[in-house]
């Protein structure tokens, strides 16, 4: 059991360090494709042998749930994640795409699915939504449209994610096989688009010489190997050692996480706005996880596996 919980709080940095990073890479001249390379290169590399070995599974799933899994997990999904951090700060991006992951997983359940929904997700799905509410108004109130816009680039990316959850539920592959196999086809689609000048490239621009060695290894270890591998092995151990409904009750402590370390590194001290929307997104979200119900017969999610 205390394996299973360390495991979860070093799931937890690990999340949290992906926005960071992401942040980090939108404070740089680095572009989203180059963070992009970071982030799908290692696991591409390190997961091909299980890709390979699982082709035939891979190659039994209908195209449709493939293709969901790569636009809500792959490229598509990060590019959206990594340009709407430029407009907003860690707290916002963290919290509007784990935060609000169950009540689109719940929502897509319902409509195709007809998923029944309990009045307890019901409560938290509704203070989700007032998180969202106060987050947005804020927003336009101010007149912040590059924050607002921010904030619906971050809700689609949720969204993105929440089909991803659905199309990887339903293809039943492996975590890591998963992991491997998104990373692969992203890193091919991600070089066939620079190559045709289709996205900037920073790193594709300058010479390999005056790449931002130390940047870049930072990038690669909180992208590739953290997010990308590690994250997949403990969060899997936690579920084993906690089971799943805690396990996604601790991820909903993701965006406090990356509030709080995003004061000291990056200076972002959250006003009073920002951290009663935090706090509304968070309870939902736990709430939302089933943790205080014994029984619950609508759809379970997961948060994330950055």
């Amino acid at each position: 059991m205390k394996l299973g919980y360390l495991s979860m709080i070093v799931t937890l940095l690990i999340w949290a360090g992906f926005f960071l990073s992401l942040k980090s890479g939108a404070n740089s001249d680095l572009t989203a494709a180059d963070i992009a390379f970071t982030r799908f290169l290692v696991p591409a590399l390190l997961l091909f042998p299980l890709v390979w070995r699982a082709r035939k599974s891979i190659q039994s799933i209908p195209w449709y749930y493939l293709l969901g899994m790569f636009i809500g997990c792959g490229l598509p999904y990060l590019l959206v994640a990594g340009n709407a951090m430029h407009y907003v700060p860690v707290s916002h991006g963290s919290a509007l795409v784990p935060g609000t992951l169950p009540l689109f997983v719940s929502g897509i359940a319902v409509m195709l699915f007809k998923q029944p929904l309990s009045k307890h997700r019901v409560v938290g799905l509704l203070c989700i939504l007032v998180g969202i509410g106060i987050f947005l108004g804020s927003s336009i109130q101010g007149f912040q449209w590059l924050q607002a816009k921010g904030h619906l680039m971050f809700l689609l990316a949720s969204f993105m994610w929440a089909i991803f959850t659905i199309c990887a539920r339903v293809a039943n592959l492996s975590a890591l096989v998963s992991a491997g196999f998104i990373s692969l086809i992203s890193l091919i689609s991600l070089l066939i688009m620079v190559a045709l000048g289709l996205l900037p490239s920073e790193l594709a621009r300058s010479a390999y010489s005056s790449w931002p060695a130390q940047e870049l290894s930072v990038h690669l270890l909180v992208q590739g190997v953290g997010a990308g591998v590690i994250s997949a092995f403990t969060y899997l151990y936690a579920i084993k050692c906690l089971g799943a409904e805690r396990s996604a009750a601790f991820g909903s402590a993701t965006p406090v996480v990356a509030t709080v370390l995003a004061i000291p590194i990056f200076g972002e001290v959250p006003g009073s706005t920002t951290w009663l929307a935090l706090g509304f997104i968070c309870t939902g979200s736990l709430v939302a996880s089933n943790i205080f119900m014994k029984k619950d017969t609508s759809l379970d999610y997961q948060p994330p596996r950055h």
